[in-house]
């Protein structure tokens, strides 16, 4: 660098050399322009870069010259000619109505059955009808006693129709026989007279409804019940119920309440006169929004027996429709007193010994939930999830018989009980249908180790079937699984189990015309030989066939 500036200020004196002579000649220099040359400075200029943001004048409106050419094409397509069914407009006519229907036929082990319906036709005043029913058995089972039975019944029923309500009711009376035939040693050991148990049930129900829809009006219904129930072994419970309910719509919510009078009578061979009183209190209140109903009150019973008791359980249910029509659920929290009747305990189990005690169930807490989901309108999905828990819950116990004929008594234990419930339905309505069930049921009893009689696992599947308007099908199968009972050993009992079973069975109905019909029934396809009671047996397979008439 130093040499570079020396040469340079070498230059510029021998280029200046010839000038200062001359001036020195000359003597006046004169105006002049002198340039000096200094040291070589470098200096970068200033850049000036191009955006990468794009710009435009906005203020002038450029309009492009679009033109367009729609050309058609053909596209090729392949397709076959086939027939099409012609349609079938419905008749649109009022269907006939028959006044009867009558089904009756016979069976494997000696079993009759029959059943007869008469009723009224279209009337915009009133209906009325009679329902009568036999079915009975007298067949044997290898090794134990006579398991013979009779169902027969008979009910009157009918409505009468007002401009705003509705006065109906109906009464009747079912003759129930069966025998304790549980017992392996040889069948003369007991008598059939010995081991006969036969029930009368006397029944009746008579209510008044209002029929008006105008929301603006009182709601309300009024209804008495009652029964006589009683066997041949000096067993007899009479029952009368008053019920009434009211309310009323407002434009922003909907108030009701439930007022019951429950007066039962029990009166037994063994054990002093036992009156069981429930009165019954159930306000509600419900407020519904668009796809939202908030149901809310409270369950007040009040027992009165040798003391009185009072009862509160709240009660809340929200019901919510997450899609319409297709998907909703709901959610509760709720509690009651459940009572416990001579005549439901033995209408579950006819093998009951000669006189029981009674309790009412105190359901202190009940939380369940469920949802419904609708694929289509054949298709649709339900589930549903419950908590209960009881004091008293109501168990059936095979009691120590020494003549080795076993029976049944009924003990109360404190229990909580879990279910749930799956199901999926598939119905095309008249042409074909089917419907599959799972249950899971869980019990823990607080004295008893097991919870006797109670299965943890139900499955159920059933459907039918039209062929062509003239066959109609049915099916079903169901599983139980196993369940506990008291097996005796020298020194107090210990706990077995009865085997789980299937029961399936088929149906046929052959239509011949619009009045008359042939059937075939089959039962227990599979022949399993299945307990529903500790040494109980079933009959195994089984067969009805009969005819049905409309007149």
């Amino acid at each position: 660098m130093l040499k570079i500036k020396s040469a340079i200020i070498l230059t510029g004196i021998s280029l200046l050399l010839p000038f200062a002579g001359k001036a020195q000649q000359q003597g006046n220099l004169g105006d002049e322009q002198i340039n000096v040359v200094k040291a070589y400075q470098p200096m970068l200029s200033d850049a000036f870069k191009i955006s990468d943001v794009p710009s435009r004048d906005t203020s002038v409106t450029y309009v492009p010259d679009m033109t367009y050419d729609v050309r058609p094409v053909k596209f090729p397509t392949v397709y076959t000619i086939s027939p099409i069914k012609p349609l079938r407009i419905k008749d649109e006519n009022i269907k006939k109505l028959y006044h009867g229907f009558a089904k009756a036929g016979y069976g494997t082990k000696n079993t009759p059955y029959a059943e007869l319906f008469y009723n009224s036709l279209r009337s915009k005043n009133m209906d009325a009808g009679v329902h009568m029913n036999h079915i009975s058995s007298s067949g044997k089972i290898k090794n134990y006693g006579h398991p013979g039975m009779s169902e027969t019944g008979i009910k009157l029923f009918g409505t009468r129709f007002f401009d705003n309500s509705k006065l109906g009711g109906e009464i009747g009376y079912n003759r129930l026989k069966y025998h304790w035939y549980g017992y392996n040693k040889p069948p003369d050991i007991f008598s059939k007279s010995a081991t006969k148990r036969s029930f009368d049930d006397i029944y009746g129900s008579f209510f008044l409804k209002s029929n008006d829809r105008d929301k603006d009006l009182m709601q309300y219904k009024a209804t008495v019940t009652f029964y006589d129930f009683s066997d041949n072994r000096k067993n007899q419970e009479s029952d009368l119920k008053i019920n009434g309910m009211a309310g009323k719509q407002f434009d922003a919510f909907d108030l009701s309440a439930n007022l019951e009078f429950d007066f039962l009578k029990y009166q037994t061979e063994f054990f002093k006169t036992d009156d069981r009183t429930i009165i019954r209190i159930d306000p509600r209140f419900v407020k519904e929004w668009d796809r939202f109903v908030l149901t809310a009150g409270a369950n007040i019973p009040i027992e009165i027996n040798d003391l009185t008791k009072y009862h509160l359980y709240p009660h809340a249910r929200v019901d919510i429709k997450l899609v319409e029509e297709t998907m909703s659920m709901y959610a509760q929290l709720s509690g009651n007193l459940e009572r416990n009747s001579f005549r439901n305990l033995a209408r579950e189990n006819p093998f009951l010994g000669e006189s029981i005690v009674l309790k009412n169930s105190n359901n202190k807490l009940d939380v369940s939930a469920g949802f419904k989901f609708k694929v289509d309108n054949q298709l649709a999905f339900i589930g549903s999830f419950s908590m209960q828990r009881y004091n008293d819950d109501a168990f059936y116990f095979n009691y120590f018989d020494q003549s080795t004929l076993v029976k049944y008594n009924v003990v109360y234990d404190n229990n909580t009980r879990t279910n749930i419930h799956l199901e999926v339905v598939y119905d095309q309505g008249d042409k074909a249908g089917v419907t599959v069930s799972a249950d899971y049921f869980g019990n823990k009893p607080s004295r008893e180790d097991e919870a006797l009689f109670r299965p943890d696992f139900k499955i159920g599947a059933k459907g039918y079937y039209t062929i062509g308007e003239k066959i109609y099908a049915n099916a079903h199968l169901n599983y139980t699984g196993a369940r506990n009972y008291v097996k005796y050993q020298l020194i107090g009992y210990d706990y077995d189990e009865l085997k789980g079973f299937v029961d399936a069975g088929i149906g046929v109905d052959y239509r011949y015309s619009k009045v008359l019909s042939v059937w075939l029934q089959i039962n227990n396809v599979t022949a399993s030989k299945y307990s529903r009671w500790y040494n109980y047996p079933s009959y195994g397979f089984g067969g009805l066939v009969g005819l049905s008439y409309s007149f």
